[in-house]
């Protein structure tokens, strides 16, 4: 039996690995995207170098439009979307896991098996048609529509699209910057729910804040990961920035995070941190005999 310590940095560990492995394929799915509609765009009525602003060119639009979605959902993307929901149910095992090495005879509750299962659902729905046709493939349409009814130079016109569809100094492309918030999101998010549902039931007072830093991390968990152990009544002080060492923004942090929602919102959009129940034992006398 591992120990609450090994556990725990396992789980980490695989939700981390679990969504720089999906993320990986997406810059080529996004270059091939885009040549594909550069060549299309070359097909617009173009006059003294710029689009004509005209009703056929508008029309145009949709078949550009129905490209790029068949081009991103390919046989390939859709495994690859398969495959990464497979993680969810690797991750209530070593959730699971975790939690047994803290309380003898845990099992999975029914809750987090019905949980997992709307997770997955839900992650499919936004990784396929209904999330990429709105936030990617309607995007790039505007964006050709906006340059049509401007008259913009045609130059302008490949620029804006390659910012939009593919990783530029400037952009990660649409694709990338989506799909990465929604695996990110999804998955941690599911593992806050388990480790909320849990720490309720349990009575759990005390938790650790746990994950990687990357150069992006935002100052709250920059904050939280050097404090680590955070009890219950914190909570709200936490949320609200109040708590030492402080961070010097909550930037990032999504709307209505309060002591009730800390657990599963945490850092906000695509952060992935955990804040997970322990024991008593798991923390240091020193840190623990503030709150007797």
């Amino acid at each position: 039996m591992p120990t609450p310590q090994q556990s725990l940095s396992s789980l980490t560990e695989f939700l981390d690995n679990s969504i720089d492995n999906f993320s990986s394929d997406i810059p080529d799915v996004q270059n091939q995207t885009f040549k594909r509609v550069q060549g299309l765009l070359r097909e617009l009525d173009i006059r003294r170098g710029s689009v004509k602003a005209s009703a056929a060119n508008l029309r145009k639009i949709n078949r550009i439009k129905r490209e790029i979605e068949f081009l991103v959902l390919s046989d390939k993307y859709l495994k690859d979307v398969d495959k990464f929901t497979l993680a969810f149910d690797k991750s209530t095992t070593l959730q699971t896991t975790y939690f047994s090495t803290i309380k003898e005879g845990f099992q999975t509750p029914k809750f987090i098996e019905t949980l997992q299962k709307a997770s997955i659902d839900n992650t499919k729905v936004a990784l396929t048609q209904s999330g990429i046709r709105a936030n990617v493939v309607d995007k790039a349409g505007d964006i050709i529509q906006r340059n049509i009814t401007e008259s913009a130079s045609f130059g302008d016109l490949v620029d804006d699209m390659r910012n939009f569809l593919t990783q530029t100094p400037e952009s990660v492309g649409a694709l990338k910057r989506y799909t990465s918030q929604i695996v990110t999101d999804s998955l941690n998010t599911y593992a806050a729910e388990y480790n909320r549902f849990v720490s309720d039931n349990l009575n759990l007072k005390w938790h650790v804040y746990s994950g990687s830093l990357v150069k992006d991390s935002r100052s709250f968990c920059k904050s939280l990961i050097k404090k680590e152990y955070i009890h219950k009544s914190e909570f709200g002080k936490v949320s609200s920035g109040s708590f030492v060492p402080k961070p010097i923004d909550l930037k990032g942090l999504k709307p209505g995070t309060n002591a009730k929602t800390l657990q599963v919102f945490r850092g906000g959009f695509n952060c992935n941190h955990l804040l997970t129940p322990v024991t008593d034992e798991f923390v240091p006398d020193k840190i623990r005999a503030r709150f007797k």
